[in-house]
């Protein structure tokens, strides 16, 4: 049999409709199908097997759900879990991955239609799994006719070569004629959508929420995202027709945490270290591989346990490796409205919407908090009235290093006059003493803070760095010895400058001493 128009596989890796029409010499490729699209991720071999988790999946794959959710913010695992699962799942396999030009409805449909069908599992099966489906099998008909209709519909009016395309459909004509046709085949299928947070358009989720409403028995659909999608979940949990893995679930345990960074990262790191790294990031698996990343580098690949232990103890959020992660995964890619909503809630410990109105002069806050917690934007609400939420511990650390010492002081201004005003006295002396002098600290640096005669003193990290510039060391050097980013210490580095009125290093050096900051 021809391969089928728009999902024949090719050697080149590719998957392409071939035309020919009035005024065309010969025959063109339109919009080629990329096939890596469509192929399972590979596995590496020292993955941390998460057990628990699949068998929640397989428990609702085996009571008949129609849906699979694994939502979390970027770098809980979500592709890898789906992955691991699919492994050991006992039925044809067809993978999705989405990107930002899936938003056009009928590339969509094109696409999913590639991947359901049947030369597409051959291309993926042989790739990654190796069991592929008996090559005597015919695509179904069906698939074939709804190929012909998406060219049909793309082209206008260039017919597939070798095959008579039938009039032009609209795309939910399409998708009907495809649930159609995996209805006749009645075999269990079950379809990935990764990466389904890069859809917008509310043409594409119209089309798989028909498809979730009259998906045939024996299709299952998985979708992996950032944040949740504008489909009918509450009905689907209504009905229990959805299993759903989030952030909660995601984080890995002191046990997978020891795991991962004993045999995928190969550390030598003590227990405690262990347990202090893996709380510090809050089980955030891309967290816990930056870390180890900056510890490698820290130490030069040597397994120092003296060193790894003091890294562990200074790892926070202003790390060069964490920042710019965030920075290129979250902050860069959020709106502006959204970007500064977060920057200005960061000083907060814990959030609700009130107080947020208050830091922000908006009235709308609880809107955003909810916003903020469906994008899976590292926020974790704290009560099921959604009442109160937090951040986590490093995304905020991140965020407040956006703020500049004026901003930082004014929000904790109006945090302290927001607690007093309702009650809570206790949180209104914290906030009032972080606008007029930095935490109680211990040691050295601590005491010092604590005296400052200055309007904002500095931070206990911005008297490591003065005391390292008064040692000479370079802006590079300051932030290898305290596992940061250049670029961290340059805003250190400005915010000393601004609150000792300094110019310079020598003006910032000479007034540090003057303030019994240095030794």
């Amino acid at each position: 049999m021809p391969p089928v128009a728009g999902v024949g596989a090719r050697a080149a890796g590719s998957i392409s409709f071939r035309a020919k029409g009035t005024g065309l010499a010969g025959s063109m490729t339109v919009d080629t199908l990329l096939a890596t699209k469509l192929l399972l991720p590979t596995t590496r071999p020292d993955l941390v097997a998460r057990p628990r988790l699949v068998a929640r999946l397989e428990e609702g794959l085996r009571l008949g759900r129609r849906l699979t959710l694994v939502s979390a913010p970027p770098g809980f695992g979500k592709t890898t879990l789906i992955r691991e699962w699919i492994g050991a799942v006992e039925r044809p396999v067809a993978w999705l991955a989405l990107d930002e030009d899936d938003n056009d409805a009928v590339r969509f449909l094109r696409y999913l239609i590639a991947a359901l069908d049947h030369r597409s599992y051959i291309v993926a099966q042989r790739s990654v799994v190796g069991n592929p489906p008996a090559e005597t099998e015919k695509a179904p008909q069906g698939l074939r006719q709804v190929a012909e209709a998406t060219f049909q519909l793309q082209t206008g009016g260039f017919q597939p070569l070798g095959l008579q395309a039938p009039p032009a459909a609209s795309p939910q004509e399409m998708l009907i004629a495809l649930i159609n046709d995996l209805a006749r085949a009645g075999t269990d299928v079950l379809l990935v959508l990764d990466d389904y947070h890069v859809i917008r358009e509310f043409a594409v989720h119209d089309l798989v929420a028909f498809l979730l409403a009259h998906q045939p028995p024996g299709f299952h659909v998985v979708i992996g995202t950032r944040e949740d999608p504008p489909l009918p979940l509450a009905r689907l949990r209504a009905r229990d027709q959805v299993t759903e893995i989030r952030e909660g679930a995601l984080r890995f345990t002191p046990e997978e945490a020891a795991a991962f960074l004993t045999q995928t990262m190969r550390l030598g790191l003590s227990p405690a270290a262990i347990t202090s790294l893996a709380a510090r990031t809050e089980g955030w698996i891309t967290g816990l591989q930056l870390a180890g990343l900056a510890l490698r580098q820290s130490t030069g690949g040597l397994r120092l346990q003296a060193a790894a232990d003091a890294f562990v103890a200074a790892f926070a959020g202003d790390d060069r490796y964490v920042v710019d992660y965030l920075m290129a995964e979250v902050l860069d890619r959020a709106p502006e409205p959204l970007r500064a909503f977060l920057r200005q809630t960061s000083v907060l410990d814990r959030l609700s919407a009130p107080l947020c109105d208050a830091l922000t002069g908006r009235d709308d806050s609880q809107a955003m908090l909810e916003q903020l917690e469906a994008a899976n934007l590292f926020l974790t609400c704290l009560d099921n009235r959604r009442e109160w939420y937090r951040y986590h511990v490093l995304f905020a650390e991140v965020l407040r290093l956006t703020l500049t010492p004026a901003e930082r002081s004014e929000l904790h201004k109006k945090a302290a006059r927001w607690f007093q005003a309702n009650g809570w006295g206790e949180l209104a002396v914290h906030h009032a003493r972080l606008t007029a002098e930095t935490p109680p600290a211990t040691g050295t640096a601590g005491r010092h803070a604590l005296s400052q005669p200055l309007v904002e003193p500095l931070s206990e990290r911005e008297i490591e760095v003065l005391r390292l510039i008064a040692e000479g060391y370079a802006n590079a050097e300051i932030a290898g010895k305290l596992y940061i980013a250049t670029g961290t210490v340059k805003r250190h580095i400005n915010n000393i400058y601004g609150k000792l009125d300094a110019a310079s290093r020598t003006q910032a050096i000479a007034k540090g001493r003057a303030l019994g900051l240095l030794e």
